[in-house]
């Protein structure tokens, strides 16, 4: 995984969930979570928590479409670059 690729593209989440001031706590804590896991998984993505499985992460994205469009396309990125690195 490109560590300056994952580093743009967590900051853009951090961006969008900052803009995204409607989000109720729950979808925020969940945002947050999965960018401590990506920022956590540092040399070994194959140890990955559950909650960064490319299924979940789609839902995720999914769930934020249609009010968080932002989010979503932020998610989707990550479960790009998340794939490219074997997960």
């Amino acid at each position: 995984m490109e560590p300056e690729s994952l580093k743009k593209a967590l900051a853009a989440l951090h961006r969008a969930l900052q803009q995204a001031p409607k989000l109720d706590e729950q979808s925020r804590q969940l945002v947050r979570k999965i960018m401590n896991e990506v920022e956590g998984l540092g040399a070994s993505p194959a140890a990955a928590p559950p909650s960064l499985h490319r299924n979940r992460l789609e839902e995720a994205a999914v769930g934020f479409e249609v009010e968080h469009p932002s989010l979503a396309a932020g998610l989707r990125q990550l479960i790009d670059l998340l794939g490219k690195a074997g997960l």
